[in-house]
């Protein structure tokens, strides 16, 4: 540590014993300055003479000390490395004892005690003098809790009673503003053993007794300042208010009536202050308020609660009504004895009107939303009876197909077949070429008719789809598909493919049906391939052409919501699907792709 010359200061010197005593000195301080003055004299000697410090302060002053300290040349770098020099913010020193609002006498004797210890130990001196500064009494009094303030004052006493050190707290003198903070600080007097007071007092060095009389004597002035400056501001607010035009703002009596009245309360309630002053504040209240009591009952909870507010009808002068947002806060004195009422009264008619307007158009909003919502429902229903009914429409058609396909093939079909019999058995009698000719040809078109009757049985309702299954009907129908359309197609399917429930193979045949018949009629594509298969519970059918593709106008015909004629087959098919928990996917790009999908059961 270098020398360095630190400024001594008459006014604190024998406030301070030597190294071996314990002192705990209090100073009331106006200014910063002064109190920087008494810390660099007070830590700068320390350091200077190989002691310890401590000190606890706010950022702000602990930046200032290091500064001034700096400026004396003395090196702090080295007396915190060897840990002479202890720097703590006093608001995070508190959060270490403090316990639910109150220091805790034990965490603060081990913790204080513990870096007043190591401090005395790091000077390396056999009697090393300690010296700290704590500011956190002037925090804790700063937010109000004067009781917390005096009992950590008590602690550090405590503390001193264990291990010798010098401890110096501050308060500023301007937080004493009010007459009764009077006996608080000779509370807090009375706990050091020494009392420096206000800066303009330095040169008093009498003892100890008569420099807490002028601190005292000091905070007296400042609360009668204090005051002073109270009473010109209320002087002033009084003003304020009796010029305040958009609020009512006046005073009531104990009883109810009205002491006082602004400019906001004449234009508002249109009576002049000579007027009002003295009578009751219920010739404000509508007729119905008045037969229960409300304005008494008002001040009732105001007097109980300490403050009422509500809104509604209010009357003026001239009789009109406004709708008010009234506030009544009780007034008490000191020792809590009700004196009157503060009330303001605004006129809330325009926002209370626009409410109601608002609420209106909400429920009349809310009122045509629930039409359209009812009339949507209505919708959905008729949407949903037309699905059923065209679901109903298809499984009767099939129905129908299936009857007329057994009837063309068990009528009409022995019909022709003996028809051929015996014409057979005519051709091989008959003697003329000429008649042996047209029985001829007779018995080719009753073949091509049979044929011809066979194959439109077949696709009405194909018996193999019922006898063999789904894989072997589309196999038996693309073949047929093929001679008719010259359409050349290729079917993919897993070998071990198994039945599934009748209505859903026949609504994947009639999807077929239905695909392959738009190929030939609208693709222009000369191929065709179908694809069979099951994954993750999902049977699937898929048929892809490499023709012109399906128009966009028709795709969005397609949709269950299009009601145009348009795309009603590809509707069938979404409608038979989705009867079954299935989907129908129409994919067109360089062509076109219909994939059936069928949940499996």
């Amino acid at each position: 540590m270098s020398t360095t010359e630190i400024p001594a200061s008459s006014s604190s010197a024998s406030a301070y014993p030597p190294s071996t005593a314990s002192a705990h000195v209090v100073q009331f301080y106006g200014a910063d300055e002064a109190l920087m003055e008494n810390l660099l004299r007070l830590v700068g000697t320390a350091l200077v003479e190989g002691d310890a410090a401590v000190v606890i302060a706010t950022q702000a002053h602990l930046k200032e000390l290091a500064a001034n300290l700096s400026s004396r040349c003395l090196d702090l770098t080295q007396a915190l490395q060897q840990g002479s020099y202890v720097p703590l913010d006093a608001s995070q020193t508190l959060a270490e004892f403090v316990v639910d609002g109150r220091p805790d006498r034990a965490r603060f004797l081990d913790y204080m005690g513990g870096i007043i210890a190591q401090a005395a130990r790091s000077s390396g001196k056999e009697h090393p003098r300690v010296v700290v500064f704590g500011e956190m009494v002037a925090l804790l009094w700063a937010d109000g809790d004067s009781e917390a303030a005096i009992q950590l004052e008590q602690l550090w006493n405590d503390l001193a009673k264990g291990q010798p050190f010098v401890l110096h707290c501050a308060y500023p003198l301007a937080d004493f503003y009010r007459s009764e903070h009077s006996e608080a600080l000779q509370k807090i007097s009375a706990e050091h053993t020494a009392v420096l007071p206000h800066e303009s007092y330095t040169a008093l060095t009498d003892e100890g007794a008569r420099l807490r009389t002028v601190a005292l004597l000091q905070q007296k002035a400042q609360a009668l300042e204090h005051e002073l400056v109270l009473r010109q501001f209320e002087a002033r607010f009084r003003l304020f208010v009796e010029a305040v035009q958009d609020y009512a703002i006046f005073m009531l009596d104990a009883d109810g009536r009205v002491a006082s009245w602004n400019a906001g309360a004449q234009r508002l309630k249109g009576y002049q202050a000579e007027e009002i002053i003295g009578k009751h504040f219920s010739v404000f209240y509508p007729e119905e308020d008045l037969k229960w009591g409300k304005p008494d009952w008002e001040l009732k909870v105001a007097a109980k609660e300490g403050r009422f507010e509500d809104e509604g009808w209010r009357v003026r002068k001239d009789g009109s009504r406004f709708w008010a947002n009234v506030i009544i806060t009780a007034l008490k004195d000191s020792a809590g004895n009700l004196i009157g009422f503060g009330k303001v009264t605004r006129d809330f008619t325009e926002r209370m009107q626009t409410q109601v307007a608002l609420q209106r158009a909400k429920e009349e909003l809310e009122r045509q939303v629930a039409e359209r919502q009812s009339a949507e429902q209505k919708l959905r229903d008729s949407e949903a009876s037309l699905r059923r009914l065209s679901l109903h429409l298809l499984r009767t058609q099939d129905e129908e197909r299936r009857r007329i396909g057994r009837e063309l093939h068990d009528t009409l079909g022995q019909y022709l077949a003996a028809l051929k019999i015996t014409l057979d058995s005519f051709s091989a009698s008959a003697s003329d070429q000429q008649l042996t000719d047209t029985i001829a040809e007779c018995l080719h078109l009753t073949g091509e008719a049979i044929r011809e009757m066979r194959t439109l049985s077949y696709l009405m309702y194909p018996p193999m789809l019922e006898e063999m299954g789904l894989n072997s009907a589309i196999g038996w129908y693309l073949e047929g598909f093929t001679e008719r359309s010259q359409i050349q197609t290729t079917l993919e399917a897993p070998a071990d493919f198994r039945r599934l429930a009748p209505d859903v193979e026949l609504t994947l045949f009639r999807v077929l049906q239905e695909a392959l018949t738009n190929v030939h009629r609208h693709s222009g594509s000369s191929t065709a391939h179908v694809r069979l298969f099951v994954e993750n519970g999902t049977v699937g059918l898929e048929i892809k052409d490499h023709g012109k593709g399906i128009p966009r106008d028709m795709l969005q015909a397609a949709s269950p919501d299009c009601p145009t004629s348009r795309g009603v087959g590809l509707r069938g098919m979404k409608e038979r699907l989705q009867d079954l928990g299935g989907s129908l996917q129409v994919l067109t790009n360089g062509g076109t792709t219909i994939r059936a999908l069928v949940p499996v059961k």
